[in-house]
């Protein structure tokens, strides 16, 4: 009867706080993932601490719960499920990210206290390698656990990890206190208690650590010889138990936590990554066996570095004129950013062909007409990206547009209940099992604005191009355009950021057929990585009529010879898929690029380009972005226009507006906001509308 009454209570308390949080309306859309582990403290350090965060980088609505007896092994587990004990704390983190604990909890209360998806079983570490362990107590657990889960409940087996070599623990004696016979018998035995128990997932979390261990980090992942270290060695568990049971690739993951560093980071996402991939083996790191330098933020330590001469052409000529501009040196830089940094793309398809979806002519309380246009890539239409398009309703003629692609969904950029969600499919092919809520990114799309300014916007989201996420290039419109058994793009054809720009100017194509919209007067742009990607979309297609770049740092605005934040191989190594292989040749070898940044802003001469930094965005290297346009002018000074107007970086919060480069950094963090779009529309009123 005390047992009925502690479950009813919790479950009581439970309910308060989901129907409180679902009021807000944040996830309502979704279907909340939860998760639970049987476990001990290895499965506190597994789920406790950062497992929520990064599913709620990537917009997966989670509860995590976690049933803790320090040490407890299966056999304990079983005894108390046999005495419906209540010998749990059970720690539970809720969608809002916060966790609470209940003491004195059954195993019973804690399985039906959610209708959990996924459920986790784990050995005490000290028996964890070995199989007789398992035989004698985990059929029974099992049985008693899959009489109280739904049929849909996905039992898993949590693959623990072998101790520090110079671990104390006295369970390590039973592996001869040698740290690989651990490991090695680690995973034996959980794949034959895999069999025994026909629990088919596995979360390789033991793998991870020593995949890890091959990295400079060396054996150094735990805080006492067997319990993970706070920060690495809980945040390379938890990155395992994300990729594993939402089949999303944790390498990109933009959460890590506060206090570590980058080096750090990528070790514990690509140990993860690689362990779910080979599970039963350790994979060597072996690009990571040092650490990269330092992230460098001191103006005092940047390298001394010349960059190579805008104006002067591969055999040592000046050029002079715009013409030479145009017909000779235009052409040498874009074959070098192409074969060099961010390949070739190929031909727009021969069977491209639109299609309006939707038009609502009396969308946002009658503020604007929203279209769906979908640009199919190929003839049966299996392959398209979808352009949502906002224009304004008081308007004459043809109206100028800004356009960038969107992080999160079309959906995500407004409340609007008109914009189509994405179809399971598509959800699919993104790599995604959950869509980010309805207006999620509304912030960085102030539409409402743009229409009372006469401006329409289009945008799709990069997924329908390419997920953003290195599956060796399976996942995205790569494929389409690969030759007789090629499986991947050659060393100088296009990664990622290539694929996206191609993508925009494939939906240039669309806007040319629109008599609504004014295809000589549209600007891009991009934040970010998508900063990065609309320099290069608007360096390769000149129709594009003005390009803005919003933080866009290392590959973007940023000029690689200063080494400043997000260094060439920071970015390749964390973002395989971003730049062509070739790229990968100048990590840490950024003087022999014989292209750099400011080279891509003047290949955009004489279209006006805007590029914007924030004060606090100091991996994106602020000032390397403001010299980019400044030793771009002198491409624009060929054409009779005054480029940058500054030689000195201006103050925070104080635009340059009045040349054909404009530019400005902003107080606050990386994002872009209402301030940055704010001097867009100016930029864009001197531009496109001056003769209007």
């Amino acid at each position: 009867m005390k047992s009925m009454r502690l479950r009813c209570k919790f479950l009581l308390g439970t309910l308060f706080l989901l129907l409180s949080f679902f009021a807000g309306g944040a996830y309502a859309q979704q279907k909340v993932i939860k998760i639970l582990a049987i476990g001990n403290s290895f499965s506190q350090d597994a789920v406790e601490q950062y497992l929520h965060d990064l599913a709620d980088a990537e917009g997966i609505p989670v509860i995590i719960g976690d049933m803790f007896i320090g040490g407890c092994s299966l056999e304990r587990h079983v005894k108390n499920a046999r005495n419906n004990d209540p010998a749990y704390a059970y720690r539970k983190i809720g969608l809002d990210g916060k966790k609470v604990e209940q003491k004195n909890v059954t195993l019973e209360i804690a399985l039906a206290d959610e209708d959990w998806d996924y459920v986790s079983l784990q050995q005490a570490s000290s028996f964890s390698g070995m199989f007789e362990t398992y035989e004698a107590s985990l059929p029974e657990l099992v049985k008693y656990v899959k009489a109280r889960l739904p049929n849909k409940t996905e039992l898993m087996l949590h693959q623990t990890w072998a101790y520090a070599a110079n671990a104390t623990n006295s369970g390590f004696k039973n592996y001869g206190r040698d740290q690989l016979m651990m490991y090695h018998s680690i995973v034996d035995a959980v794949k034959k208690a895999s069999t025994l128990s026909k629990i088919k997932m596995i979360i390789p979390t033991g793998t991870a650590i020593q995949n890890a261990r091959t990295s400079f980090i060396g054996d150094h992942m735990n805080r006492d010889g067997y319990h993970l270290d706070l920060k690495i060695g809980r945040y390379t568990a938890a990155c395992t138990w994300f990729e594993k049971i939402f089949e999303r690739n944790v390498i990109g993951n933009p959460y890590y936590p506060k206090g570590m560093n980058y080096d750090q980071r990528e070790v514990a996402q690509k140990a993860a990554h690689e362990a779910v991939r080979h599970p039963n083996r350790i994979t060597e790191l072996t690009e990571l066996k040092t650490p990269a330098a330092r992230v460098n933020y001191d103006e005092s330590k940047v390298p001394d570095y010349t960059l190579p001469d805008v104006l002067t052409l591969g055999n040592g000529k000046k050029v002079t004129t715009a013409k030479e501009w145009l017909k000779k040196r235009r052409p040498e830089l874009i074959h070098l950013f192409e074969t060099q940094m961010y390949g070739k793309a190929p031909a727009h398809p021969k069977d491209l062909h639109f299609r309006v979806l939707t038009e609502d002519k009396n969308a946002l309380n009658g503020l604007a007409t929203r279209k769906e246009v979908a640009i199919y890539l190929t003839k049966d239409e299996k392959y398209f990206i979808t352009v949502l398009i906002y224009l304004p309703n008081q308007r004459q003629g043809a109206v100028p547009l800004f356009f960038g692609i969107n992080f999160k969904g079309n959906h995500a950029i407004h409340p609007d209940e008109g914009i189509t969600l994405p179809s399971e499919e598509k959800l699919a092919a993104y790599g995604r099992k959950r869509m980010f809520p309805r207006g999620n990114a509304a912030s960085r799309w102030p539409v409402e604005m743009l229409m009372e300014h006469g401006y329409g916007l289009a945008t799709f989201y990069r997924g329908d191009i390419d997920p953003d996420f290195d599956d060796a290039f399976r996942n995205g419109v790569h494929p389409l355009f690969y030759k007789k058994g090629q499986t991947r793009p050659a060393e100088d054809e296009w990664g990622t950021l290539a694929a996206w720009a191609w993508g925009m100017s494939c939906t240039m194509d669309y806007f040319e057929t629109d008599k609504d919209i004014d295809a000589k007067r549209v600007a891009i742009l991009g934040h970010s990585r998508l900063g990065k990607t609309t320099l290069w979309a608007g360096a390769i297609d000149p129709r594009f009529a003005l390009v803005i770049s919003n933080n866009s740092g290392c590959g973007g605005a940023a000029l690689s010879r200063r080494k400043v934040g997000e260094t060439v191989r920071a970015v390749n190594r964390q973002f395989t898929h971003w730049f062509c292989r070739n790229f990968w040749q100048y990590n840490d070898k950024e003087e022999k690029l014989p292209i750099d940044q400011h080279e891509l802003i003047a290949l955009i001469a004489p279209r006006p380009v805007y590029i914007a930094s924030a004060e606090e965005d100091r991996w994106a290297d602020p000032k390397g972005e403001f010299l980019s346009g400044l030793y771009a002018s002198p491409v624009y000074e060929l054409f009779g226009l005054p480029g940058l107007p500054v030689k000195e970086m201006p103050i925070v919060n104080q635009p340059v507006l009045s040349g054909t480069i404009g530019y400005h950094i902003r107080s606050g963090q990386h994002d872009i906001n209402l301030y940055d779009w704010t001097q867009y529309v100016k930029f864009a009123d001197k531009h496109l509308k001056k003769d209007k």
